[in-house]
C-alpha cells in the first residue's frame, strides 16, 4: 500500500507535503483574513459573470465564471480536512464554503430582482436546462472529485484545477438558483440546489478517497483523528446515499419521458403523414405531452392520433398546437 501511495502521489507524504497542501486549500493563519478577502471578491465577480452569463444565454460566460470561481477551494480543503482527521480545518473549510454558498445564491438573488419585469428567465435556454439532476450528473462529479484531489495533491499536475473547475458545474447552479428564485420559480430553483448538493458531496467522497489513497491520513492522523475522520466519512457516506434516492427517481423520470417522446414522435410523423400538416416538436414531463404541428387546410383528425397511441402511452394528457404556415412572397428590385 506504500508503494502504491508513493506512486499515486509522485513521492513520499510528509510534514513539508500535508503543510503545502494546506497552504493550497485551507483557509488558515497567517495569510486568513487575505484568503478570506480573495475568496469573496472572486467568487461576488465569479456568480454575477454566471448570472449575466446565464440571463444571456452565454455558454462561453458561465464556462468564464466556472474558471473564475475559486468555490472548489473550500470544498476539496474539506475534503482534505476529513481525510487527515483534522477537525478544526473541517469546521473552518465548512463555514467558508456554506458563506460561498450563500454568497452564490444571494448575487443571483440581487440581480434576477435588478432585472426587468420584461425579461422571463424562464424562456433563457441556460437558465432552464437541466434544472432536474440525474443519476449521470452524480457519476460526473464523482470522477470530477477524483480529478481534483489527485490534481491537488501532486505538484506535477496542478496546472490542470482549470479543466477541473469547469469539468465540474459548482457556481452557475447556484447562480441559477438564486435567479430563479428572484423569479419566484422555486419548484426549478430546487432542482438546482439538489444539482449542486450532488456535486458538492460527490467532489467530499471521491476527494477524501484520493487523498487517502495517496498516503495523508496515515501521515498526519492520530487515533483521535483517526475516530474524526471516520465519523466524517461516514457522514459524507449518508448524505451522498440520501441524494442518491431522489437522483435515482429524477433519472427514472427523464427516461420516462424520453421513451414517451421517441414513441409520440413517431406516432404523429405517421398521423400528419400524407396532409398539409408536418411535426415541429414533441415535449413530455409531469404527464403530460405538448406535440406541436403546422401546416396549411384542415387539421388531421384527432381520432387518429388518439388511436395509434392507445397502447403505446399510459396515462398522459395530450395536448395538439396546430400553427398555421404562413408563406411570404415579394420580388426585389
Amino acid at each position: 500500500m506504500g508503494q502504491f501511495s508513493e506512486l499515486l502521489h509522485g513521492g513520499p507524504v510528509d510534514a513539508g507535503e500535508i503543510a503545502r497542501v494546506r497552504e493550497v486549500i485551507l483557509f488558515e493563519e497567517p495569510a486568513l483574513r487575505e484568503r478570506l478577502v480573495r475568496f469573496g471578491a472572486l467568487l461576488t465577480l465569479a456568480s454575477a459573470i454566471a448570472t449575466f452569463g446565464l440571463y444571456g444565454d452565454s455558454v462561453a460566460a458561465v464556462i468564464g465564471a466556472m474558471i473564475v470561481a475559486p468555490l472548489m477551494l473550500p470544498i476539496m480543503g474539506l475534503a482534505f480536512a476529513i481525510s487527515i482527521g483534522d477537525l478544526r480545518a473541517i469546521r473552518s473549510s465548512l463555514v467558508v464554503g456554506i458563506g460561498g454558498i450563500a454568497t452564490a445564491i444571494g448575487v443571483g438573488y440581487l440581480i434576477a430582482l435588478l432585472m426587468p419585469i420584461s425579461v422571463d428567465p424562464t424562456n433563457v435556454g441556460q437558465i432552464m436546462v437541466r434544472t432536474t439532476p440525474r443519476l449521470i450528473d452524480l457519476l460526473a462529479a464523482l470522477a470530477t472529485g477524483l480529478a481534483g484531489a489527485f490534481a491537488i495533491g501532486r505538484r506535477d499536475v496542478s496546472d490542470t484545477l482549470p479543466g477541473v473547475a469547469i469539468a465540474i458545474s459548482l457556481v452557475p447552479p447556484l447562480a441559477n438558483v438564486g435567479i430563479l428564485l428572484g423569479a419566484g420559480r422555486h419548484d426549478l430553483a430546487l432542482g438546482r440546489v439538489l444539482l449542486f448538493v450532488t456535486n458538492y458531496v460527490a467532489i467530499l467522497l471521491t476527494g477524501s478517497f484520493v487523498f487517502g489513497l495517496m498516503g495523508f491520513p496515515a501521515a498526519a492522523l492520530s487515533g483521535a483523528t483517526r475516530r474524526a475522520r471516520h465519523f466524517a466519512i461516514a457522514t459524507v457516506l449518508v448524505m451522498i446515499v440520501l441524494i442518491a434516492v431522489p437522483l435515482g427517481l429524477a433519472s427514472r423520470g427523464v427516461i420516462r419521458d424520453n421513451l414517451v417522446e421517441s414513441r409520440v414522435t413517431e406516432v404523429s410523423k405517421s398521423w400528419t403523414a400524407g396532409t398539409g400538416y408536418r411535426l415541429m416538436s414533441v415535449t413530455a414531463s409531469d404527464e403530460k405531452v405538448s406535440v406541436v404541428v403546422t401546416g396549411t387546410g384542415a387539421v388531421p383528425p384527432q381520432e387518429g392520433l388518439e388511436a395509434q397511441l392507445d397502447g403505446q402511452i399510459y396515462g398522459m394528457r395530450v395536448r395538439v398546437t396546430a400553427i398555421p404556415a404562413q408563406t411570404l412572397e415579394f420580388a426585389t428590385r
